[in-house]
């Protein structure tokens, strides 16, 4: 979706990505075997765990931070593109059956869950 409003390209899914010179070669997992998927930059990509190991900051990073100054910048205001007709809330709950507190209450338990729940 954010890739549709920017009007660039995405990949998902991807579990190695090599950037080059105003292209990237994006591999994803699919049922099967692996996928090369390349497409021109920039472009929007979602990543698969595992694609990249974390980086720790050091109490050195961490210290240097907090002296770092924050910019802000306002957002851009957009025309909406969903329209809310209505909310409501969900319905509530109807109170739990307690069926029994021992081993004799299975046979009951087993009909209620067929007959009533048809569950099983």
């Amino acid at each position: 979706m954010v890739a549709e409003m920017l009007g660039m390209p995405s990949v998902s899914v991807v579990v190695k990505l090599e950037v080059g010179d105003g292209t990237a070669v994006a591999e994803r997992e699919i049922e099967g075997g692996r996928e090369r998927v390349r497409t021109t930059l920039p472009a929007v990509f979602t990543a698969q765990k595992g694609l990249n190991e974390p980086r720790y900051p050091s109490l050195k990073g961490i210290m240097a931070a907090k002296s770092k100054p924050i910019e802000e910048k306002q957002a851009l205001a957009v025309q909406a593109k969903v329209e809310i007709r209505s909310m409501q809330k969900p319905p509530a709950k109807s109170a739990g059956k307690i069926v029994g507190t021992d081993a004799s209450a299975v046979g009951e338990l087993v009909r209620l869950l067929h007959e009533e729940a048809k569950v099983i």
